[in-house]
This record gives structure tokens, sequence and C-alpha cells, in this order.
């Protein structure tokens, strides 16, 4: 019998917090939305899009998604991604003037 142990080093563990499932559709295309639209990975369009408490901008795009269309809007439209991309892009450009003033 082999008595040689070996210890490993401890591990550094992660919580996760577990987020309402939104479907692969949705996710998929809040990805397509941020490549089309050049938008990072990051926060910085949460408080504007999302609701305040998502952990991304592909998750405040999500809800925003959500906010302004039903699911079976989003699922009925012939070409989403472009319909989606046109309305987000007309969403950001208001945002931008209302704040302007």
């Amino acid at each position: 019998m082999n008595t040689n142990i070996i210890s490993f080093p401890k591990t550094n563990t992660v919580t996760f917090t577990i987020r309402p499932k939104t479907g692969s559709s949705l996710s998929h295309l809040s990805f397509g939305l941020m490549l089309k639209l050049h938008i990072n990975n990051d926060m910085s369009l949460v408080s504007l899009l999302g609701k305040g408490n998502e952990h991304s901008n592909h998750e405040a795009i999500i809800n925003w998604m959500l906010f302004h269309y039903t699911r079976e809007d989003i699922h009925s439209m012939v070409k989403p991604l472009e319909s989606l991309t046109k309305s987000l892009h007309n969403f950001l450009l208001n945002s931008m003037e209302d704040s302007s003033c």
C-alpha cells in the first residue's frame, strides 16, 4: 500500500448568484446586439438600459428587450436581430440627446 500522501493547496471558493433563466435565444440576441452596436461587455449601460441590478451590459440588454417587447413579439419577428438593432440604436441615440439638453 502506498503511504505517500500528496496534499493539494486550498483553492479559492467562488460564490455564484442564481439568475432567472432568460432563454438562449434572448441571450444570443443580446450578444448579437452587442456585436452589431459595438457595446462592450462591461457595466457602462446598465443604468441606462436595465433596472440597475444587472451585472453586465448583456443582462441589461436582455431586460431592455423584455421591457419593450414580449417574448412572443421577439419570436414572431422575421429578422429580430435587425429589428432590435434599429430599435436599440434609436433608443440609445434618443437617450443621448435627452441627456445633452
